[in-house]
């Protein structure tokens, strides 16, 4: 009661001004730095949330004050209360509800499983503070280790999955190139966007854990990988839905998977996928227009987020290539043709590309 009657006697300003003599990180800066990052990564994830102006307001607010009861004397001396004390603070300062409320649960989820925090505000601020950790130990090439993480930037990733579930539109690549680039007008030197390919890495290891967790199929969880997409609702919804589709028609699934490796392997990509039509015979033409309808089908689908539909759309390519490679030598000897041929397949193997390497399912469990 002592150190809050204390705490109170001063602005929640001024605690924040002081956290520019709390070091963050020895070479990430001051905890005061890390609240200017932290503002700029909040605005960014409630803007891409669909918040309203007063929303992406409380976002920043909260980010701002969220670190300032740290330097309280009564987190310095309980500092199990840290965000909890500022919570009151912050109410008792006037600050809307939602700011005192993401100021309490920034720090959620603490643990797999824990409670999230309970609004958008929150979830907002939560994001900025566990991102930006993550993308400076990166930055200065300090990641977790088999059995090193002192940073818990595992546990920092799992929190900020488990957070982007329930915002789908909110895209985690554009926020870690903006945590980076946060860092490099600070003055940080590293190269960015191998910072960013790592970081992106190590999101997908953690998205593929937690598919894996959740029962789906290895193989259709690399099928996905491949493609490049971290975004945790997307990946875990194409990776069900894939292995859903595979379930439910095995062999059909499986015999598209090696059409389609036996594709990717001889196809040439230098070679582009624009195909002369007139050199085309009767199986080849069915399969272009397969091709043509299938993309279509395709891009609509992920468009819609529909991605057992996209999985249908590509099952329907099985019957026309598996006739193109039993009714044509894809290597004849005719340069023209060869190429037109390898262009095709090229043509069918772009279908897949945005949504998932099928060859994997070819591959043994």
């Amino acid at each position: 009661k002592f150190f809050f009657e204390e705490d109170l006697k001063r602005p929640m300003e001024e605690f924040v001004q002081r956290l520019g003599i709390v070091t963050f990180q020895e070479k990430l800066g001051s905890t005061l730095q890390k609240v200017g990052r932290m503002e700029r990564l909040a605005k960014a994830v409630a803007q891409a949330a669909g918040e309203d102006g007063q929303g992406v307001s409380n976002a920043v607010r909260a980010a701002h004050l969220a670190k300032a009861d740290l330097v309280s004397q009564a987190v310095v001396e309980f500092t199990s209360q840290q965000g909890v004390m500022g919570g009151y603070y912050a109410e008792a300062a006037g600050e809307p509800a939602d700011v005192c409320a993401a100021i309490r649960e920034h720090y959620r989820p603490r643990f797999a499983g824990d409670e999230l925090p309970s609004g958008t505000c929150g979830k907002c601020v939560a994001i900025a503070d566990k991102l930006d950790t993550a993308c400076g130990i990166f930055a200065i090439h300090e990641p977790p280790t088999g059995s090193s993480d002192p940073y818990a930037v595992r546990r920092a990733a799992i929190g900020i999955i488990a957070m982007l579930r329930t915002m789908p539109s909110v895209h985690l690549k554009d926020l870690i190139a903006l945590a980076l680039s946060s860092y490099a007008e600070q003055g940080l030197e590293f190269d960015a966007a191998a910072v960013q390919a790592d970081v992106e890495k190590f999101f997908l290891g953690r998205l593929a854990a937690i598919a894996k967790e959740e029962g789906v199929a290895p193989d259709a969880i690399e099928a996905v990988s491949s493609v490049g997409v971290i975004d945790p609702a997307e990946f875990l919804a194409r990776a069900e839905a894939l292995d859903a589709a595979r379930s439910e028609q095995p062999e059909l699934f499986d015999d598209l998977a090696t059409a389609y490796a036996r594709a990717h392997n001889l196809a040439d990509t230098s070679l582009g996928c624009e195909v002369d039509t007139a050199l085309l015979g009767e199986s080849e033409r069915a399969l272009l227009s397969a091709c043509e309808q299938g993309e279509q089908k395709v891009v609509a689908c992920v468009e819609d987020s529909d991605f057992a539909g996209a999985c249908s759309a590509l099952a329907e390519l099985r019957e026309p290539i598996d006739r193109f490679f039993e009714d044509v030598l894809v290597m004849d000897e005719d340069t023209k043709v060869r190429e037109n041929r390898l262009r095709l397949l090229n043509r069918f193997a772009s279908v897949f590309a945005d949504v998932a390497n099928i060859g994997a399912l070819s591959r043994k469990k």
